[in-house]
């Protein structure tokens, strides 16, 4: 989560607790006893228990409705008999379609043993989790890939508002000043035509490493069936991604990287971002975005602010930072795409620029910058998810709109740009309702439709702060949009997402 300048999220986890155990008690009324019999499976890798289990439900945390659900019995054989929706269960595994994901929709697991039977039911979607209100159908080609700030979920939904996928992995105790959700969800048709699906997951190793904005952790690639099988039958990612060594900037070998944005020309070509503590000439310490090009697990290409000491006098007035803080986010790395040409084009937040930086030459040097805060004629503030359209060569961002001391104004824009100059040749609003998005956010599009996810909203008292995501057809008008169910300012600024988009 980038940071919000003069808004920050504080003081929403008891918010989650109390909802958390106000679920779990209504939960329990309706229970018939306690199941000690302690039944241990797993349901597409993840292990459940019902030992001390106080309900005859229990809550799943991955599912699929595309491919069939694997369940394991770890005990099986103290059973005579077991089915799930009507399957039997031979030699401890079974596989089940899932119809639905939902919390009012269940597999149905039935033991039985002596004569007696016991049912568990198995809800298919998390019981903790946000509701939302899903509106509209005349959307685009695609899906809406969903992830949040501070909580460990990611989502398919497809055009019809139903999930496709979900993974969840509920914390007791969550540091919002750490980030310690799953990011940028997302789905990647490499060079290669192949397709493979990611996100960014924090690292346990370095969490204590992590600071507003920056969420220390690991790459993680996976394909269509979510997770392969090893030899031993135990499920694992295709591959985590973390830093390679580069003895010239300090980087260890699996150091953790950030999860701003993941390039990927392929399975094994791909570009990450981290954070490096650097001490300045002047003795200032600050955390450098730092950017790594690896091929074939090797490092290819290093890129790191420091190196380029003119982006130390090009701070936002809108994020000042106290200069004595050694974790000053000076720059704030947030985005990343690669032009036609091969060099990089890259969104910091902090800065409020657009930096093509030269690939090419293997040196990094800036090319050129569009400097949002510093033009009337263009002006952006904490820009997010730059990306260049090479049908009409021009650059789309989500302009949050961060100023100083006061509520912003969130813009989606268009910049017609000469890629070789960096000169902006003409800016267009493409949306533009007096919301504010404080932080996060993004802009995609699927034909002629424009999707925008709306990431944390800047505004408490905005009747609309319940957003995550709208898809507007070429008139503008609101053709498809996920909400908060509830419209309460505190959860929805603490459940706020990090990125949703639509891929096709």
């Amino acid at each position: 989560m980038p940071r919000s300048g003069n808004n920050t999220i504080s003081g929403l986890v008891e918010w989650r607790v109390a909802l958390y155990i106000i679920a779990v008690l209504a939960l329990c009324l309706s229970c018939k006893g306690t199941n000690e019999k302690g039944l241990n499976f797993s349901v597409n890798g993840v292990e459940y228990s019902t030992s001390g289990l106080i309900c005859d439900t229990l809550d799943l945390t991955k599912l699929s409705t595309e491919i069939e659900a694997e369940i394991s019995i770890k005990n099986y054989d103290d059973y005579d008999a077991i089915t799930i929706d009507g399957r039997v269960v031979a030699d401890g595994k079974a596989f089940v379609p899932v119809r639905k994901i939902a919390k009012n929709h269940f597999l149905t697991l039935i033991t039985t043993k002596g004569g007696n039977s016991d049912t568990l039911y198995l809800r298919t979607m998390h019981s903790d989790l946000p509701d939302v209100v899903i509106d509209g159908d005349k959307v685009s080609d695609g899906e809406f890939y969903l992830s949040f700030v501070n909580i460990r979920l990611i989502a398919r939904i497809n055009n019809a508002g139903k999930y496709v996928f979900y993974s969840y992995e509920p914390t007791e105790t969550i540091d919002t000043t750490k980030c310690p959700g799953w990011w940028d969800f997302k789905k990647h048709v490499c060079d290669d035509g192949e397709t493979y699906y990611s996100y960014h997951a924090p690292d346990v190793n370095h969490i204590d490493d992590g600071f507003p904005g920056y969420n220390p952790g690991m790459r993680v690639i996976f394909g269509k069936d979510y997770f392969k099988v090893d030899s031993n039958k135990v499920y694992i990612p295709y591959k985590t991604i973390q830093l390679k060594e580069d003895t010239a900037h300090g980087v260890k070998e699996r150091d953790p990287i950030d999860g701003h944005d993941f390039y990927m020309y392929d399975f094994n070509h791909y570009i990450v971002s981290s954070y490096i503590k650097k001490q300045l000439p002047d003795g200032e310490y600050v955390y450098a975005a730092y950017l790594q090009e690896i091929r074939n697990d090797s490092l290819l290409f290093a890129w790191c602010s420091t190196d380029h000491p003119e982006m130390e006098g090009w701070l936002d007035p809108a994020f000042a930072l106290d200069s004595g803080n050694i974790q000053q986010d000076y720059v704030h790395f947030n985005s990343i795409d690669v032009l036609p040409d091969g060099n990089w084009l890259c969104s910091f937040r902090h800065i409020s620029s657009i930096l093509k930086i030269n690939r090419n030459s293997g040196k990094g040097e800036i090319m050129w910058r569009i400097a949002g805060a510093e033009d009337s004629l263009f002006s952006f503030h904490g820009q997010h998810y730059v990306r260049y359209h090479e049908g009409d060569n021009s650059i789309t961002l989500f302009n949050n709109g961060n100023l100083p001391d006061s509520i912003g104004r969130t813009q989606m824009l268009r910049l017609n740009v000469d890629t070789c100059t960096g000169k902006v040749l003409k800016s267009t609003v493409l949306h533009d309702d007096g919301y504010f998005t404080q932080a996060c956010g993004a802009l995609t599009f699927s034909g002629k439709n424009m999707i925008v996810g709306w990431g944390i909203p800047g505004d408490n008292n905005s009747v609309n702060c319940d957003r995550i995501l709208s898809e507007y057809d070429e008139n503008g008008a609101e053709v498809f949009s996920i909400r908060f169910k509830q419209n309460d300012s505190s959860m929805n600024q603490y459940l706020g997402s990090y990125r949703c988009v639509k891929c096709e």
